[in-house]
């Protein structure tokens, strides 16, 4: 009686290693290795191949369809503080106050009251919005210098608007400051060549990003797909004996 308890505790035990076995088996078989992941994409590699020409060629057909040229006028001011005005030497602190206050020039030559008068001057074709659309005005670094650009898809729109705002600029600043003015140093012209249009940039970029869904594409199909799909897998992953393999009979 001991013995056959014996002999059902060791069946047991052997059963319930083997399934733990088996469930070890299973996990590993879940797990993908950067070389699985390698293989997965060298064995579909055409597949992404064709979605990065596809999503690269749409990219790139998109932009030069719907891409309109676009022409840009450039100008600098130099804004010029009470101090610097009344002393001939150039005051170094004059000029750094000047530069840690671009920011406010900046906001100021972007207000709704300065781009009216900007609008007045083009004869209200342009609303206030048109114009800020159209406007960049950044600080040039360790200067006391506003860069303005403007862009339009008429080359002459877009120098008319430049101009306007130099030419408006000291005035502005003048009112809203009490004091200092503005220097123009690098004047507007129209542009004669319009801005690139990055196209080449773009199908790149979509280029890029139709491979990266492929891939990812590639990956959770493969993820999700349990099938097992030789005797080798069930010998690699599971490490199940291979008994005996039943022919395809609709190949024979």
């Amino acid at each position: 009686m001991q013995t056959q308890d014996t002999q059902n505790l060791q069946g047991t035990l052997n059963t319930s290693g083997g399934t733990q076995n088996l469930q070890e088996s299973k996990n590993e078989a879940t797990e993908i290795s950067v070389v699985d992941i390698i293989n997965m994409m060298l064995t579909f590699w055409w597949f992404i191949a064709i979605l990065a020409v596809l999503v690269g060629g749409g990219t790139y057909a998109y932009f030069r369809i719907t891409s309109v040229p676009m022409y840009k006028s450039t100008a600098q001011i130099m804004i010029k503080t009470e101090s610097q005005q009344t002393s001939t030497d150039v005051n170094a602190n004059a000029i750094t106050g000047a530069a840690n206050l671009l920011p406010t020039y900046v906001e100021v030559l972007q207000s709704k009251s300065f781009l009216t008068t900007v609008s007045d001057d083009m004869d209200n074709n342009f609303s206030v919005s048109d114009i800020k659309s159209m406007l960049k005005m950044e600080e040039v670094t360790d200067t006391n210098i506003i860069k303005i650009e403007t862009e339009h898809a008429d080359a002459h729109i877009s120098y008319l608007i430049c101009s306007s705002i130099v030419n408006n600029a000291p005035g502005e600043i003048a009112r809203v400051f009490g004091g200092g003015s503005t220097k123009l140093t690098e004047y507007p012209e129209e542009a004669t060549a319009a801005e690139p249009l990055h196209t080449a940039r773009n199908a790149i970029i979509g280029f890029i990003a139709g491979a990266v869904l492929a891939m990812a594409i590639i990956f959770l199909v493969n993820m999700f797909d349990t099938r097992v799909k030789s005797k080798d897998e069930l010998v690699t992953k599971y490490g199940l004996p291979i008994l005996g393999e039943i022919p395809n009979l609709e190949l024979m």
